[in-house]
This record gives structure tokens, sequence and C-alpha cells, in this order.
């Protein structure tokens, strides 16, 4: 009888625990993301990331902006989410305005990119 009532006390307490714990995240203290970087969206938020980029380099032409924003999602290659993203889309068959600000972009950011210099400590140099 007393192991029952004992376990019976137990699993209260961890229902009301557990609902308690439930309350206080989800309602009285929830978790706010803030000034996080563009690279630990979702992919689809990534994606308008890169969109909204395009469109801004549409509307002001600094193209210097545009390859700072992406290089927030990819340092070593700024280019690369947008080329996938542009292909992703072609081939999908998406929206054809955003497809062609995609490539637009794609094709000042590859025209302006500077050439790789080579290492003068290499043997190939």
């Amino acid at each position: 009888m007393f192991w029952r009532k004992v376990g019976l006390a137990a699993a209260l307490g961890l229902m009301a625990g557990a609902a308690l714990g439930v309350a206080i995240g989800w309602w009285l203290w929830p978790v706010e993301y803030v000034n996080t970087a563009p690279d630990t969206l979702r992919r689809d938020y990534r994606d308008e990331y890169i969109l909204m980029t395009a469109t801004a380099y549409e509307v002001d032409g600094n193209l210097h902006r545009a390859r700072e924003r992406l290089r927030l999602l990819n340092p070593a290659d700024p280019v690369a989410p947008l080329r996938d993203l542009a292909g992703r889309l072609a081939a999908a068959g998406g929206d054809p305005a955003d497809v062609a600000r995609l490539n637009h972009l794609l094709e000042k950011l590859s025209a302006s990119s500077p050439l790789p210099t080579p290492n003068p400590l290499s043997e190939d140099g």
C-alpha cells in the first residue's frame, strides 16, 4: 500500500513538473532569438534571404553590400548559395522574375569576383 502511494505521488509530481515546464517555456518565458546569423536559418528562410538580397541589389545597385550579405551565408564562397538557389528555382519552374533577378546578381558577382592570386610559395606557380 505504501509503495502504491509513493508511485502515485511520483507520477503526479512528474506530470505536474512537465506541465509547469511547458507552461514556463512556451508562455511565460519563451526563447527569443535575437541577432542570429543568416546561416542558421532554415532552408526556406535562407532562400528568402537570398531573394531579398537580390531584390535589394536590384533596387540599390550596391554590389559590395550584396556580396557581404551573401558572405554571411557562406564566407568561403558567397556566390555558391546564390548559384544553388538560382539553379533550384530554374529547375523547379519557379517565378521567372525571381530567377532573372538571381541570375542578374549572379552574373554581376561572377564578373566582379577577383581572380585568385597565385601563391608564391606553391610549386605550381
